[in-house]
């Protein structure tokens, strides 16, 4: 049995209200009306922001022409460790950026930059497909991404794991291709909620105390033989092993289960990067796959016992309102 370190955060502060450190969100083009660029700061994620423009690619070198930026700006510092765009419509081979910056006018050095030292910025989602389960001659066969026909089924879900640090703005820069509901080239792109905020790492085990998937489909049986199937939400368990010995970790588990209820969004990643290793890494695939918004939907307790035989868990569902 393994351990690997996830990430669980249920404070957004782009959702902050007037009175509790208010969010200003600002864009270099112009969207949609009826689908304004504030869309992207509440839930339902449903209900996304739609720009009118899309960045384009330089395909030698991959920069970006034009591309589009999404300024969040807050009055006073937030603490960072996480910065998602959550149900986006953009293409596996497009392009972000995510910077932070410590004063509002982002004049300082960034204190958060995701292009690595020779600049070269992430793609939107890494080769997901092993390369042994694609016949030759397949539409993904050279980069090993999703199945074009399959893409749309999954919510495309950025996100960025940083070290914490307290930030005043950040600056998403998005350019490349985006796709509509059909599969068919966009001409905007299209974010349900935008994330940005503090949460907490923890050791989860993996194995057979790992996490599961549960789809929850009720069929249901007629006359004649007949039957149909009601669409459940899928629930996923994320048990959570005895290196939750520590106290206020303990603490800090129950009181997010307490804040979210059962109706808050949470954002869960399943993969981020040892905090006590500077050499390991996240999974960003396992993050596209698993990660994203979900809500609570199972009691917690909480019990203090010895910490070798601590262990708590969290049963979520995936958030579709």
């Amino acid at each position: 049995m393994g351990s690997i370190y996830s990430f669980l955060a249920d404070r957004n502060e782009v959702m902050n209200g007037q009175l509790d450190n208010p969010v200003t969100i600002t864009s270099n083009v112009q969207w949609a009306a009826t689908a304004p660029l504030e869309s992207m700061l509440t839930t339902p994620v449903s209900d996304r922001a739609v720009s009118l423009a899309i960045g384009d690619v330089d395909h030698a070198t991959g920069a970006p022409i034009n591309p589009v930026t999404i300024t969040l700006t807050w009055q006073y510092p937030i603490f960072l460790t996480v910065a998602s765009l959550c149900d986006t419509n953009l293409r596996q081979y497009a392009f972000w950026r995510m910077e932070a910056f410590s004063d509002a006018a982002m004049g300082d050095a960034d204190l958060v930059a995701t292009s690595v030292v020779d600049g070269v910025d992430a793609n939107v989602v890494p080769g997901l497909t092993d390369p042994e389960e694609m016949p030759a001659g397949a539409p993904n066969q050279m980069r090993g991404d999703l199945d074009p026909r399959d893409l749309p089924l999954l919510p495309i879900n950025i996100h960025c794991a940083v070290p914490q640090c307290p930030v005043v703005a950040i600056r998403w820069t998005l350019w490349g291709g985006a796709f509509r509901p059909d599969g068919t080239d966009d001409t905007g792109y299209r974010i349900g909620l935008a994330w940005a905020g503090d949460g907490l790492i923890f050791s989860r085990h993996v194995g057979k105390s790992g996490e599961g998937v549960k789809d929850n489909d009720e069929v249901i049986a007629g006359t004649g033989g007949s039957a149909w199937v009601e669409e459940g939400i899928a629930k996923r368990t994320v048990t959570i092993g005895r290196e939750v010995a520590d106290r206020k970790l303990r603490d800090a588990l129950f009181k997010m289960a307490l804040r979210s209820g059962k109706r808050r969004p949470l954002l869960y990643l399943p993969s981020i990067a040892d905090p006590t290793d500077p050499a390991s890494t996240a999974d960003p695939a396992a993050n596209f796959l698993y990660g994203g918004l979900f809500r609570r939907s199972a009691d917690h307790s909480q019990t203090y016992i010895s910490g070798r035989y601590t262990s708590t868990s969290a049963e979520l569902e995936e958030f579709k309102e």
